[in-house]
């Protein structure tokens, strides 16, 4: 007697188990770091307001169903270098393949009335860019961590209130943000839209658009100030052979 192996069973439940939900925030001092974390529970942390994001971040994780929640903060071994660049590059797909992305708010209370999401220190980030356009299912919360404008959609990102306000912000049509996929296509539009964009770290300018551009070969060098955009920007005209990107 053999025994018939559902090896299509055994994917799905797999994919099933192993969704992952991710957060996305402005980041904040006294972030939990992944040497703080990783031979500590979440949950034994000091008590502080970051520490507080990052254990209710996980509790919502948890009981929307999921087992595995990843914040940039504590999830990246930032002192390892090849693990920080494979990161850095590899984070907009990250994002896409993500079941879930929760939006924290830092600034936004539960009162906030429509246009607060416009306003929010959140939609100033450079990083925060590649993650909306990447994540597929978004789900936004106040700093209070109730729901924004108390949304009950299963994807804020398909609300008609969430797609105007940001439209809004990043002056462009929702229509226009669908074809932003990693590679050399759209070039200008990225380009345009991390430019209205805000670092802490100059270098950030450059590196948090490795993922969005699909580029491997350039090694982040934190230090070096703006030569990290020209990198960018001669690779990617290498790569492309668009001159036109120059006028962005």
């Amino acid at each position: 007697m053999t025994t018939r192996i559902d090896y299509v069973r055994i994917k799905r439940e797999v994919r099933q188990y192993f969704r992952y939900v991710m957060l996305s925030h402005k980041w904040e001092e006294n972030e939990p770091l992944f040497h703080q974390v990783v031979h500590l529970a979440v949950y034994d942390l000091d008590e502080s307001l970051t520490h507080d994001k990052l254990q209710t971040f996980c509790k919502i994780v948890r009981d929307a169903g999921f087992h595995w929640a990843w914040s940039d903060t504590c999830c990246i071994n930032k002192s390892d270098h090849f693990v920080l660049q494979e990161a850095l590059v590899a984070m907009f797909k990250w994002y896409q393949g993500s079941a879930m992305m929760i939006v924290f708010l830092r600034g936004v209370c539960s009162s906030s009335q429509r246009g607060a999401l416009v306003k929010s220190i959140w939609n100033t980030r450079a990083w925060t860019l590649q993650e909306y356009v990447a994540s597929k299912t978004i789900h936004f919360y106040t700093e209070d961590w109730t729901p924004y404008l108390d949304l009950e959609l299963p994807n804020h990102k398909e609300s008609p209130e969430v797609i105007s306000e940001m439209e809004q912000a990043m002056g462009v049509s929702t229509q226009q943000l669908i074809p932003l996929r990693p590679g050399l296509s759209s070039i200008r539009e990225k380009l345009r839209l991390a430019s209205t964009r805000q670092t802490t770290l100059v270098e950030d300018a450059a590196y948090s658009l490795l993922g969005i551009f699909s580029v491997t070969g350039i090694p982040a060098i934190y230090g070096e100030g703006e030569g990290s955009l020209g990198r960018l920007l001669a690779h990617v005209l290498a790569g492309s052979g668009d001159v036109s990107i120059l006028a962005w």
